[in-house]
């Protein structure tokens, strides 16, 4: 709502000077100062603005305007040209990921390929790898043989060629000093059959080795993992034949820890449960994981007083991602043994298709069923532990039976 014009008057007694009065624009509302539009600018004075805009668009004056002739005249500033569209592109192509590549023809051989070598039949390489190896298996062939190669020709040795020299005359046998008598033989020149009974002597045992480390009781038939390493260190020789009897011979028991651990700024502890086993199989690495020939696996739910924050149905072993996680390891190992144990506090149907899927993965020779204690039993279904133990086995078996 604008203001009421107001209108000039002459001074009288009664209202008094009409120059004392406070005159206020009917637009903004401001005061309006009467200097305001009247002081010139000096001869030869340019303005820096008008340069810039260039040719300014002529001024309006609305009638409000007119009225006020007190009210300072304020060009109006230029709108900012603006700029023309670029032309819309052509449209693309459809984009297809993960496309493989097509398969090259004959008729695809540029100039720089060698044609003579595509009229050459193929050549069949056998490798007979002994069980047990894990690699890497590293192949080098020689370019001229394959370029030579017919069919009429008989199979060929990779081995590099050695250059044909001489016979040299036998030399004196060197005589044996004291120096050498002293030396003596070294823990490597030992036979295998000697060393293995070293190994067996160090690493295996009767009895399982245990998860949680701390739960050692001799007398239940398991012991911790807390061995020294030192011997394993020794050199290569002796770790890759040590490891190979310590994980090959032993039984391990990979059952749940109930304890709880934390860092200090946590205020409530949380459950170690499976995640010490989880990074037993993480840290050994995957050569040392086909060493595995017997495991017993014990499924069994956390514990209330370890898990407050937990509800019953998170408890349970079916949810449990680090369980899970082991089992997605043990696919990889080539076992021979495995005992289960299904604890908890129902049973385990075939609803429970994400457990049992997992579980299915993992093959072996033989499974085993292994009762939780005297005074329990198996929370397991019989016709699902039977279906289960099918799927398990493998049909045609890796090792032979002593």
């Amino acid at each position: 709502m604008s203001l009421p014009k107001t209108r000039k008057r002459e001074s009288s007694p009664e209202l008094g000077s009409p120059s004392t009065i406070t005159q206020y624009h009917a637009k903004t509302g401001r005061p309006i100062r009467r200097t305001a539009g009247q002081t010139r600018p000096k001869a030869g004075y340019v303005d820096s603005k008008v340069i810039e805009e260039g040719d300014d668009e002529p001024i309006e004056l609305t009638s409000e305007d007119e009225d006020n002739d007190d009210e300072p005249i304020r060009p109006r500033r230029k709108r900012k040209r603006t700029r023309t569209p670029s032309p819309s592109p052509p449209p693309l192509e459809p984009l297809i990921r993960n496309e493989e590549p097509d398969e090259h023809t004959d008729d695809e051989v540029g100039n720089f390929h060698n044609k003579k070598a595509s009229h050459v039949p193929p050549i069949t390489l056998q490798f007979n790898i002994p069980l047990g190896f894990h690699g890497p298996l590293m192949v080098k062939l020689d370019r001229n043989v394959l370029l030579r190669g017919t069919a009429e020709e008989s199979a060929q040795d990779m081995q590099p060629y050695r250059n044909k020299r001489k016979a040299a005359p036998p030399a004196a046998e060197p005589r044996v000093t004291a120096v050498m008598k002293a030396k003596g033989k070294g823990f490597a020149d030992l036979p295998p059959e000697l060393r293995n009974k070293v190994y067996r002597h160090l690493f295996v045992h009767d009895f399982k080795v245990s998860f949680p480390p701390g739960d050692s009781d001799v007398s239940l038939g398991r012991r911790s993992l807390c061995w020294s390493a030192q011997f394993l260190s020794t050199c290569r020789l002796v770790h890759s034949e040590g490891c190979s009897v310590l994980y090959g011979e032993n039984t391990f028991l990979f059952d749940r820890n109930k304890q709880t651990r934390g860092p200090f700024w946590e205020a409530v502890p949380k459950e170690i449960g499976y995640t010490d086993v989880r990074r037993f199989l993480k840290t050994i690495g995957p050569e040392n994981l086909a060493y595995l020939r017997d495991v017993h696996i014990c499924l069994e739910d956390a514990a209330p007083s370890s898990t407050p924050y937990l509800d019953h149905e998170s408890r349970r072993y079916v949810n449990d991602e680090h369980l899970i996680d082991c089992l997605r390891i043990l696919r990889g190992a080539k076992l021979r043994k495995v005992y289960l144990t299904f604890g908890g506090r129902r049973n385990l149907y075939r609803a429970d298709v994400k457990i049992l899927g997992y579980l299915e993965q993992i093959k072996a020779d033989e499974i085993l069923q292994k009762e939780p204690g005297f005074w329990f039993r198996h929370k397991i279904s019989g016709y699902v532990f039977k279906e289960l133990q099918a799927g398990m086995t493998r049909k045609k078996k890796l090792y032979t039976s002593e």
